[in-house]
């Protein structure tokens, strides 16, 4: 029996290395990306999926831009279609008129969602796509990222690592495992980020793009150049012109000249539970502490629920109150749709499913509720400001109404 004992630790260990060596891991984070891709000629491959070499989890967003606005239809007669702006040419001032069509580009949309809201996406063409939210809303859009028009990666049960081009995919579907999954393209980088506004904790995209914990940390040392997994980091801490880097073993070095440990840095993204995204710029950040994944961490499905309309209660300065179906900004219609707002050049992304309270403060800024009692004011960015087109509510059959930002006191989300 002891013998036999130490035959299955041996064969155990043994292959523990070979999935090591491959750079496959067992599956200990469950909120990954899944499915299959559909291929032009009817090919089917099931398994992980990854956006090209981006985005892996459920919570990684999906962006792109809206081909059409189906509201623009109900501004009102009355406001003229041209739309007239005066400008100053040196000293004297000319005007000039938008178009139809321009007009309508003045009311154009990126669209945002996390992937874990999205049923499908269907290619059209090499520039476009038709996306299937999980309630079977289908949203077509154009460019905008290069979430259109790149690989599409899988790692196929039974013939690995397949790097699909665009113009071989006819649909990509979503679904959540049947059986237990051995392989993935890695574990998220998790931990806490001090910076100057305070600690938040979450996953983390470092420098907006390293995100798994086998991605590599690049730098200068006084001794050359070196690559160092996120697996054997255990805190980022900012220095004057550089960043020391503690290993798990303790051993401290410090890293110039890369934009992952200097100024250069594009930006820490933190994804929070129930809040969203926050971009943290290198001037916020202060310091990173790399954790270990909570026990409860499987609660991420939780998050996706079935996207739904967005209703609720408007109040206007003038105290009337509408309530009904809202469209946000002529434009956010579901839930699982984003609002996005800036804080002092911190950009928040946050699902309109977790907005409980949105009221404007002045011409730039409002407050933002979260569901979860947070308060977060924002500002600048179209959602969340004077350029704001406008809240559309439908009251009725065929009635409505458009509350413009001007004259809105607040929106209670129900």
């Amino acid at each position: 029996m002891e013998y036999l004992t130490k035959i299955v630790l041996f064969f155990t260990l043994f292959f523990s290395l070979l999935l090591s060596a491959l750079g496959i891991k067992a599956q200990t984070y469950p909120c990954y990306l899944y499915g299959s891709i559909t291929t032009v000629d009817g090919d089917v491959y099931k398994g992980p999926i990854r956006w090209n070499d981006e985005e892996v989890f459920l919570t990684d967003v999906f962006n792109s831009e809206k081909i059409e606005n189906p509201y623009l239809k109900y501004i009102e007669q009355e406001k003229p279609k041209r739309i007239e702006y005066k400008r100053r040419r040196r000293t004297s001032w000319y005007r000039f008129e938008y178009s139809d069509e321009q007009r309508n580009n003045l009311y154009s949309r990126k669209f945002e969602c996390r992937f874990g809201d999205i049923n499908s996406i269907s290619v059209t063409g090499q520039e476009t796509v038709n996306l299937e939210l999980k309630t079977g809303k289908f949203i077509n859009l154009s460019g905008g990222s290069n979430d259109v028009g790149n690989q599409v990666w899988i790692l196929d049960h039974e013939l690995g690592l397949l790097k699909i081009d665009w113009n071989r995919i006819d649909v990509v579907n979503f679904f959540r495992p049947e059986d237990e999954v051995t392989e993935n393209f890695g574990d998220p980088i998790y931990g806490k980020i001090t910076t100057t506004i305070g600690e938040f904790t979450g996953f983390i995209q470092w420098d907006h793009d390293e995100r798994l914990l086998q991605d590599k940390l690049d730098g200068v040392s006084r001794d050359g150049e070196m690559d160092i997994p996120f697996t054997k980091i255990s805190k980022i801490q900012k220095e004057e012109n550089g960043s020391q880097i503690k290993l798990q073993s303790g051993r401290k070095l410090l890293l110039k000249s890369s934009n992952d440990v200097s100024s250069n840095n594009r930006g820490i993204i933190v994804t929070i539970a129930q809040v969203g995204r926050i971009d943290f710029t290198w001037k916020h950040f202060l310091s990173l502490e790399i954790l270990p994944l909570p026990k409860n961490i499987e609660s991420c499905y939780s998050e996706f629920k079935d996207s739904e309309r967005l209703y609720g209660k408007v109040l206007t300065k003038e105290g009337k109150t509408f309530e009904g179906i809202i469209v946000y900004d002529l434009d956010e219609a579901m839930d699982s749709e984003i609002l996005n707002g800036l804080n002092d050049k911190l950009e928040f992304s946050v699902p309109f499913r977790n907005v409980k309270k949105i009221v404007p403060k002045a011409f730039n800024y409002c407050l933002v509720e979260l569901k979860s009692g947070q308060n977060l004011f924002l500002g600048d960015q179209t959602d969340v400001s004077g350029k704001n087109a406008g809240i559309l509510i439908f009251t009725g059959n065929d009635k409505y109404e458009i509350v413009e930002w001007g004259e809105l006191k607040e929106i209670e989300f129900m």
